[in-house]
């Protein structure tokens, strides 16, 4: 957290005034958020967005169409992923491997509504969660596509933006005011 901050004011001091966070791993986010919030412990001269793709019904309609798997259990190394780095990087990528290992739950763990640091390996513990033998270059595309044009959207939205830096000086201005009544 304190990292990511001073990585933040680094930016800052070199003259950006908006940072955007764009997360590049699935166990993320909910750190991201929590750091975001922390942000309110002092004063900062600069903003921090947190980019998160929104729902895009057009988008969701021709996923269904390439998609060969089920969404929820397309995970780690899945469909999803592995069609992405077709994509992206076919010389990385043996389709032909998908299977060499399960990518279901293995459903070790039988709790309810109880978190613990070893769930993911408890369930996958190849790591693997999907099918990534169902990947496809097409399917790829798609994705990184509208990746791209959502991160772009983001970037607009952010470059405009004229709020979000006012209205956290003026929260801390009414913080400040507090201590001096």
């Amino acid at each position: 957290m304190q990292l990511l901050e001073a990585t933040c004011d680094e930016i800052a001091r070199n003259g950006f005034k908006r940072i955007i966070i764009l997360n590049g791993h699935g166990g993320n986010p909910e750190f991201i958020q929590f750091f975001m919030q922390n942000l309110l412990n002092k004063r900062h001269n600069y903003a921090v967005y947190f980019y998160t793709p929104g729902n895009d019904p057009e988008y969701q309609k021709e996923y269904k169409k390439l998609s060969k798997t089920d969404p929820s259990t397309d995970l780690h190394a899945g469909e999803h992923e592995t069609s992405t780095m077709l994509y992206l990087r076919p010389d990385l990528i043996h389709v032909e491997k998908g299977t060499e290992q399960s990518g279901a739950d293995q459903k070790r763990l039988h709790l309810t509504n109880l978190y613990t640091p070893i769930w993911w390996y408890a369930s996958y513990p190849n790591h693997y969660a999907g099918q990534g033998d169902k990947a496809t270059k097409e399917l790829g595309k798609l994705i990184v596509d509208h990746e791209i044009t959502g991160f772009t959207d983001a970037l607009k939205q952010v470059k405009a933006d004229t709020q979000t830096l006012k209205l956290q000086n003026e929260y801390f201005d009414r913080v400040d005011s507090l201590g001096k009544k």
